[in-house]
């Protein structure tokens, strides 16, 4: 236990900017550490948010990391926080690292332990990668099945499963000896919009979310999570002014008081639309502070690229400190934030054992067991090997024009689940032959006609599903022998009510669309568990 002196005799020796630069994460474009030397040495920055964009192999990022540490070396800083979406549908160092298959084919497969070791394997890695803090799990519950922004980064649609997979990851990531966060508080699995663009609304009362929403962020919280990460979202029940990131109630009354949570609270960007559509960015990142924000984030939405993103983020700092001098931020508030990150990053990160070589392999087995277990029969089911199969890709190539944002966040995955799935199919026993609706002989009324349809959740904008969408339609009218291949969350069944034979993967991941391929070859047993209930 580090004494309360140590950690007043630290904060002491810093500038009123290098306090308050310490309770910023904060974010660079490209894959030179030099680019944030300026944010390290002169405003003691807390933490960083890594992408894709930032290193996209182990070795750029041992580059990058160990270039930030000489800097923090240098000018005699703490270690920052340095924060990774590898959550599973959303990942870094995609092609890789580990993804798996993503925490819904997780909850589908409905085994704790799988998870442990999958997020136990998150944490090998990523230390290995030399970060110390994933930003996972996701503990939102998928009660909108029109949510464009969750879907499979949710263990699924029931509470209990949720909590208990929630719970199962946080353990896992502190078997491999790394920081978890549990987002998007209090929930963001009831909203059909994306904080990304826009303040998403839940009109819930305390009693529900407790009951349903916040009961995976206790969960985590009971098995020790180290930080909590807010959403933009509004919850007029509990708060009908400000969104919880920026609502003392929602984080002051109920996440510290109410669920007992004393670590650190970290908002979700602060650049997201949420934010920025309808607040100066000081009179946020104030509001967050005084809401009870530990550390603020201004990380993801660089969309220029530019030297001017660093700027912006350093002009926030500068007017908190412009807050606190005038007396409308009261330094306390700054102080207590300090004790808690200081305390974390001495006990937690000085400690923490980097660029540890990684078991790659266990991370490959685990991740294949962990998909053939998410793969189920939803709907009806064949045995791929009776008849022959004429494969059909629902997805036209236009909809792949986004699956890599620019930004390098979200799933991060160069090629579509669909070349994976042919892939794995050439690996087959199976008599299968691709083509097209147009290209359909009579032939194909003595087999089965096999539409493989997809979905990616990006960040700030949609994978285009709709033509997708009207193909399977038309076909499940058109064709009695339809199958659909489901290489995404099985929520748009609802949409194909004559549909008989459904195979769902519930998860885009190379791994899964391999697995969806085993299981239609009758090479792989599909899976009896389930975690979403809304479908059937």
């Amino acid at each position: 236990m580090i004494a309360d002196s140590q950690i007043s005799a630290i904060i002491k020796q810093w500038s009123l900017k290098e306090k308050i630069g310490q309770l910023f994460i904060l974010a660079f474009p490209g894959k030179d550490a030099e680019q944030a030397r300026n944010m390290i040495a002169e405003y003691n920055l807390g933490g960083c948010y890594l992408s894709q964009d930032n290193a996209t192999t182990f070795a750029e990022a041992h580059q990058l990391n160990k270039g930030l540490e000489g800097i923090l070396h240098q000018h005699q800083r703490l270690p920052l926080l340095l924060g990774v979406d590898q959550e599973g549908a959303w990942g870094v160092l995609v092609g890789e690292s580990s993804t798996g298959p993503g925490n819904l084919a997780l909850g589908v497969a409905d085994s704790v332990k799988n998870t442990e070791q999958m997020y136990h394997i998150f944490g090998d890695e990523m230390r290995y990668a030399g970060f110390n803090c994933i930003l996972g799990p996701c503990c939102d519950v998928n009660f909108n099945l029109a949510s464009p922004i969750i879907d499979t980064r949710s263990f699924g649609d029931q509470v209990h499963k949720v909590s208990a997979h929630a719970a199962g990851a946080v353990r896992g990531l502190h078997q491999g000896n790394i920081i978890a966060c549990a987002k998007h508080f209090p929930g963001h699995g009831d909203t059909q919009g994306d904080t990304h663009r826009d303040i998403p609304q839940v009109n819930k009362s305390y009693d529900e979310l407790k009951a349903n929403d916040l009961a995976p962020f206790q969960a985590a919280i009971n098995a020790g999570v180290d930080v909590v990460m807010t959403s933009h979202i509004l919850y007029p029940k509990l708060d009908a002014q400000h969104p919880a990131t920026l609502s003392p109630s929602i984080l002051q009354q109920v996440l510290r008081h109410d669920m007992g949570f004393d670590g650190i609270i970290i908002s979700d960007s602060m650049n997201m639309g949420a934010i920025v559509h309808h607040y100066h960015p000081v009179e946020a990142a104030i509001k967050a502070m005084q809401a009870g924000i530990t550390m603020i984030m201004l990380s993801e939405e660089h969309y220029d690229h530019s030297h001017a993103y660093l700027d912006k983020q350093l002009a926030m700092i500068h007017g908190l400190v412009e807050a606190v001098e005038s007396g409308e931020l009261a330094e306390s508030i700054i102080e207590q934030a300090l004790r808690r990150v200081v305390r974390l990053k001495l006990e937690k990160l000085m400690p923490m054992a980097l660029y540890q070589e990684a078991d790659f392999s266990q991370g490959s087995l685990v991740a294949k067991q962990a998909a053939q277990g998410g793969v189920t029969w939803i709907r009806g089911g064949i045995n791929g090997q009776e008849q022959p199969l004429y494969v059909i890709n629902a997805t036209p190539a236009s909809s792949y024009s986004n699956l890599i944002n620019p930004r390098g966040i979200g799933p991060n995955q160069a090629q579509s689940a669909y070349s994976h799935f042919i892939n794995a199919l050439k690996h087959t026993q199976l008599n299968w032959q691709e083509t097209s609706l147009e290209q359909l002989s009579e032939q194909a009324k003595q087999g089965y006609i096999v539409l493989v349809t997809e979905n990616h959740p990006l960040p700030g904008e949609d994978f285009e599903q709709q033509a997708a969408q009207q193909l399977v339609q038309q076909c499940s009218r058109d064709f009695d022998n339809l199958v659909v291949v489901a290489l995404r969350s099985p929520y748009d069944l609802c949409q194909y009510p004559d549909l008989k034979h459904y195979l769902c993967a519930h998860s885009a991941r190379p791994e899964s669309a391999t697995a969806a391929a085993q299981v239609l070859a009758n090479e792989v047993t599909a899976a009896q568990g389930c975690a979403v209930s809304l479908v059937r």
